[in-house]
């Protein structure tokens, strides 16, 4: 069914701030100060955004099957620090090698350091992307949604790249998005500060939710000096790959960070997990195909 990409791609120039014309627009670029000027995004950019999205969705739709299978969506939402793209990266990797999703993976990234590389990562584009998604996968494929940045503890993410307006992701408007998608299957990995607070709005028992904080706790390793965060580190770059499913990925995740910050005499993050026992069951024998088709 043809998409209405006029009224979801509407985007407008911010001037001095204010938003002057559009709806809901995906993107908003923002005038910069003259020492930002090399920064800025583009409203060349911002048009080009839906194209972007459109052509890795297709590609996405080309490595389909009838069979169930796992999909990959990452998303990094702070570009003004590269951990969050760093991370994001070695999430897609590291869910590809377990659960074969290399010719069906996307990234939405706002990255300082280049903003073209992959489509920009806002509340809007998340929503069409998701959207595009639900159309190529079957009712049963499973979606592996990965997101990375700031958190707050009113249950949002931050959304912010230089020359563009900052914004937030509520957990709310996550799960009215993957609702309207019609992504029923889903493995959620939130790493940032108070990402526990995602929870409720998320679990039912077709959906793995895990975080790197609890509601009311900052998590660590956030910082523009870093490649990975704790949780990234903890999880992606060494308990995935090693462990036999993802409740001990978690387990053994939350462990280290544990022990972690102990040693370092700060206050525990905490990270929660919500484990769907529908969607846990269901990914158990992903695994086991995965494995033995990419051994």
């Amino acid at each position: 069914m043809p998409v209405n990409r006029s009224r979801i791609f509407l985007a407008s120039v911010v001037a001095g701030g204010t938003l002057v014309a559009g709806a809901e627009p995906l993107y908003t670029t923002v005038t910069p100060k003259p020492a930002q000027a090399e920064r800025r995004i583009s409203q060349e950019l911002v048009d080009r955004q839906p194209a972007l999205i459109d052509a890795a969705v297709a590609r996405i739709g080309e490595n389909s099957s009838p069979d169930a299978q796992v999909y990959f969506l990452g998303f990094a939402g702070f570009g003004d620090e590269r951990v969050f793209a760093e991370e994001i990266g070695l999430a897609e990797e590291r869910v590809a090698a377990r659960y074969a999703t290399g010719g069906r993976s996307l990234r939405l990234v706002n990255d300082r350091r280049d903003a073209e590389k992959y489509p920009l990562a806002t509340v809007g584009s998340l929503r069409y992307t998701l959207d595009a998604l639900g159309r190529v996968m079957d009712d049963a494929d499973v979606l592996f949604l990965a997101l990375s940045s700031h958190g707050s503890d009113d249950a949002t993410i931050a959304i912010s790249n230089p020359g563009m307006r900052s914004d937030s992701l509520s957990a709310g408007e996550l799960a009215a998005a993957l609702d309207h998608a019609g992504i029923h299957w889903r493995v959620i990995v939130i790493s940032a500060c108070y990402s526990g607070s995602f929870i409720p709005a998320l679990a039912d028992n077709h959906t793995i939710v895990l975080t790197a904080a609890a509601k009311n706790r900052a998590s660590f390793g956030c910082s523009d000096d870093r490649h990975l965060t704790y949780f990234g580190e903890g999880f992606y770059r060494d308990a995935l790959p090693a462990a036999l499913n993802l409740r001990a990925a978690f387990d053994a995740t939350r462990r280290e960070i544990k022990r972690r910050e102990k040693e370092e005499h700060v206050r525990p993050s905490q990270p929660q997990a919500y484990f769907g026992p529908l969607m846990e069951t269901k990914l158990d024998g992903l695994e086991t195909t995965a494995v033995r088709l990419h051994p």
